[in-house]
């Protein structure tokens, strides 16, 4: 009895909590040896995806005995570039990044030295990643418009002309770019007659995104469907039609993420379909690529690794009614 105390007494001693309050790194096992990773980023706190993003690093760190410790940029790119600078003199060996404005990422890697990167969930110019170096970590937001198209076309194949309201994110954000191109090659592609009568950014937020939509009905524009660039503009989308009476039995609505939110408007009828993106598989491969990098090791045998071997690609998901529950935790 008092071995089996004296050993939970020692395991409770190894055991410390870092970075965003999300998980413990332990340091007993040799794979991680240790390394200190620090993810900085752009999103405050209780940004869904962020938070599962941080919380898949941490998790995967810690099983390794490495750490993952969390730096808010605060929307600063100023502050994000001394973060990254001063990230190796407090003792950081490789950095993860959600870049403030991904088109600085030259500045961002100059900031970081001989530090590798890990860039994640906005993509920098291919131009500027490097084999080994600095790489990016996501999944293929292409997939996304792709899986979104494919669901529109089942849905109305019996139809030859298809009415579309279109919700886009953040104006050049690559999920915007990525989504919204291949959901228009998709849709354009089916020799069906695809009329985009309403389409504007709402910045992948709940509130533009009512506000947009309100305001397409209140014009008069009629529609078959919203399509939507993530989850939280599909909810902005359905409290419109919501607002003004609108049967969603009628009016399909798709979004991308399958966020708590998403589900759960999927299980209702609300909605009707989404693209799971992992964002905690995301952060844990982001955290494993960085961690074999800072020891100075390859990532060329990882599966995940694209034939340019600047990207680790990991896998979105389908998921509607069928599906849905499986999703919700």
């Amino acid at each position: 009895m008092k071995k089996t105390i004296l050993w939970v007494i020692i395991l409770l001693l190894t055991v410390c909590i870092s970075g965003c309050g999300f998980s413990s790194s332990k340091k007993s096992s040799s794979a991680g040896d240790g390394v200190k990773i620090m993810f900085t980023y752009s999103q405050e706190e209780g940004n869904a995806f962020r938070d599962m993003l941080a919380e898949g690093a941490q998790e995967y760190a810690s099983s390794v005995g490495a750490v993952v410790e969390c730096a808010y940029a605060k929307h600063s790119l100023e502050e994000q570039i001394e973060q990254i600078k001063n990230a190796k003199s407090k003792g950081y060996s490789a950095i993860m990044c959600i870049p403030e404005d991904a088109s600085t990422a030259r500045q961002l890697e100059a900031a970081a030295g001989d530090l590798p990167i890990i860039f994640c969930n906005d993509a920098p110019d291919d131009a500027t990643l490097k084999e080994d170096k600095y790489v990016y970590c996501a999944s293929d937001e292409g997939v996304a418009g792709e899986l979104q198209a494919e669901y529109i076309l089942n849905q109305f194949a019996s139809k030859d002309e298809i009415n579309v309201l279109l919700l886009k994110g953040l104006d050049g954000h690559t999920a915007t770019v990525g989504r919204t191109k291949t959901l228009k090659e998709g849709l354009n592609a089916s020799g069906k007659k695809i009329n985009y009568v309403f389409e504007d950014f709402a910045d992948f937020d709940t509130d533009k995104a009512r506000e947009e939509v309100d305001f397409a009905i209140r014009k008069g524009i009629k529609f078959d469907l919203i399509a939507c660039n993530n989850d939280a503009m599909a909810r902005g989308a359905i409290l419109a039609c919501q607002d003004n009476k609108i049967d969603l039995k009628k009016v399909p609505i798709l979004g991308v993420d399958a966020t708590k939110d998403g589900c759960e408007a999927i299980l209702a009828g609300e909605m009707v379909f989404t693209v799971y993106q992992p964002a905690e598989s995301q952060g844990a491969e982001a955290a494993k690529a960085a961690i074999e990098l800072a020891k100075g090791g390859t990532i060329h045998d990882y599966k995940s690794l694209s034939e340019d071997k600047l990207h680790l690609w990991v896998p979105f998901e389908k998921v509607d009614a069928s599906n849905v529950k499986e999703y919700l935790k």
